[in-house]
């Protein structure tokens, strides 16, 4: 009997078990169906960030030059504040817009409550799905923002289309803001319209039910678009000797330019100036900068000094001149008459030395002198052939204004052939002339630009004006080669020279015509040279202004990038 009530007791407890179990599966099954029908009622709107809706600028390794730089932003969604319902508002009879308003003034530093008001109102009247209220908030402002959970408010990603330490700015340039994205200066102006067709990569997401309310927990997602689409800039930049350039000058250069160029192909490879400029303060900076930082100085005109007597020196050659080992004498000054006469950097003169060595170390006197042989006729015929006031930079369009034009007479033949009176260059027209010497005696026109990407995918690339053309015979372009390794072996180019390998260059330094405070004229400094020198493959040319001297303050300059560039390529 014990045995049989056993066997009964365990029979029940096991059909119970059995209900509870499948109570349990039947109530699963309900449950996933709710579930199941939520997810499918569920509905999503995108909202598109203003600052991703234009194409991207690439380097020439299809490295971003824009639109990689993460910061964290405070957004507002108007409807979602409109449609909320605080007891504190109900209390004190304060809007909503108007409550988060004065939350964030409070929360945000430098942020007025009623200037952010007035942005959630115009947006709410507008239709504006959501407004940007502020960007690089701090890791404090974020925590501070989060813990009040204000209705319609979120802090999300914001990859912004420029750094603000000014990293390439003058080539970039830079749109009018926020509120009008449309180019203003530099790729950003020329390429407007096809940058302006480029598509968002990313929208702020708010996740809503079958009734329109929205899910807490899964509002304000941050959504990356698989196919991003859009058109797109390729530039000859190469970002690496961009950043090289960049941090040398940001350190070494107070006010200047730094252009570097292929040998071969002539694209721009780094082009940076200074002082540099944030994007993003520009309203500001057209207001008060005292610095002309806007300026791009690598493509902006300047007398260029001593740079100027490589012109003269190659038409002096080519036109059997002058040779290399013609003797000159030196006393400090050249005489014109009783009155005139122009000195030489060296106050007691070189002495006796020849051509070679005149250039080496950068003589005025005997320049002065190669110059009235060569006459004011055929020095201009040069300029022409060499292309020296060539404005062209394919895929970009700028005019400094540049000229040679020399008035007659011994005096003004002389100041134009030290790179004074009458001649004022950019440094992008000089690092050409660099380039063409290096190439053997080719010239071609510049370029900043590869190709354009439309949102097909379609490669188009800017027609070349024209092939390579020869502007200086092989023989006098070895000859110039040469007198440029010797300024760098012996003469005034030391402080460019590097153990690995051989370079090739020129200093100068120009008078400005404007004075410092302490009564001194402010020089500017030049050093332009390219390398390696027995296989040319750069050219550089470094602008130091209110500097001492080329030697000094250019020549480090070139040194410290070169070194920087040959670990890398």
């Amino acid at each position: 009997m014990p045995r049989r009530r056993l066997y009964l007791l365990m029979s029940f407890l096991l059909l119970l078990y059995m209900m509870l179990a499948l109570r349990i599966a039947y109530f699963q099954v309900i449950k996933c169906q709710d579930l199941a029908a939520q997810a499918t009622a569920m509905h999503s709107q995108g909202i598109r960030l203003s600052e991703y809706s234009r194409g991207e600028i690439l380097d020439r390794n299809f490295q971003p030059l824009t639109g990689s730089y993460t910061s964290t932003a405070l957004y507002g969604l108007p409807a979602e504040m409109r449609s909320s319902r605080s007891v504190t508002n109900e209390i004190y009879g304060r809007d909503t817009l108007q409550m988060v308003a004065e939350t964030l003034g409070w929360i945000l530093d430098k942020q007025d409550s009623r200037m952010i008001q007035e942005q959630l109102e115009r947006a709410a009247q507008n239709g504006t799905a959501f407004v940007r209220i502020a960007s690089d908030l701090s890791e404090a402002e974020i925590k501070r923002v989060l813990s009040h959970n204000l209705p319609g408010i979120t802090v999300a990603p914001l990859i912004k289309r420029y750094r603000q330490d000014g990293f390439c700015c003058h080539v970039l340039g830079y749109t009018g803001g926020y509120q009008n994205n449309e180019g203003q200066a530099g790729i950003e102006k020329r390429y407007n319209a096809l940058l302006k067709k480029g598509s968002s990569p990313q929208e702020l997401l708010s996740v809503y039910d079958a009734r329109g309310a929205l899910i807490k927990g899964l509002n304000f997602k941050f959504y990356e678009e698989e196919d991003r689409g859009g058109s797109s800039v390729v530039l000859t930049i190469d970002k690496r000797i961009q950043e090289i350039v960049e941090k040398e000058i940001s350190a070494k250069v107070k006010s200047g330019a730094v252009v570097v160029m292929d040998v071969d192909s002539k694209e721009v490879l780094a082009m940076a100036s200074r002082p540099s400029f944030n994007p993003y303060h520009i309203e500001y900076l057209l207001q008060h900068d005292q610095s002309s930082s806007l300026i791009n100085r690598a493509l902006s005109r300047y007398h260029p000094g001593s740079l100027f007597k490589i012109l003269v020196a190659t038409a002096a050659l080519e036109e059997n001149l002058v040779s290399e080992r013609d003797k000159f004498h030196c006393s400090g000054k050249y005489v014109f008459n009783e009155t005139q006469s122009t000195s030489c950097w060296k106050e007691e003169g070189h002495g006796e030395l020849s051509f070679a060595q005149a250039f080496a170390y950068s003589c005025n006197p005997s320049f002065i002198e190669v110059g009235q042989r060569l006459g004011r006729e055929k020095l201009l015929t040069y300029v022409d052939k060499l292309r020296l006031c060539d404005e062209t930079l394919l895929g970009y369009e700028y005019h400094p204004g540049s000229y040679v034009g020399v008035n007659p007479g011994k005096i003004a033949l002389s100041n134009a052939c030290l790179g004074q009176e009458g001649v004022m260059l950019s440094p992008l027209q000089l690092t050409s002339l660099l380039a063409t010497v290096a190439d053997d005696g080719l010239w071609q026109a510049p370029s900043l630009l590869r190709y354009t990407i439309n949102s097909k995918g379609e490669r188009s690339r800017i027609a070349a004006t024209s092939c390579k053309e020869r502007v200086i015979s092989l023989g006098t372009a070895g000859k110039v080669q040469g007198l440029m390794e010797l300024v760098v072996s012996e003469g005034t180019g030391k402080n460019a020279s590097l153990a690995e390998i051989k370079v090739a260059g020129k200093t100068a330094t120009s008078e400005t015509g404007n004075w410092k405070e302490d009564g001194e004229q402010s020089l500017d400094t030049w050093f332009g040279g390219y390398f390696p020198a027995d296989n040319p493959r750069w050219a550089m040319l470094v602008l130091v202004q209110e500097g001492e001297s080329g030697a000094v303050d250019a020549a480090p300059v070139f040194k410290n990038i070169a070194r920087e560039m040959l670990k890398i390529l």
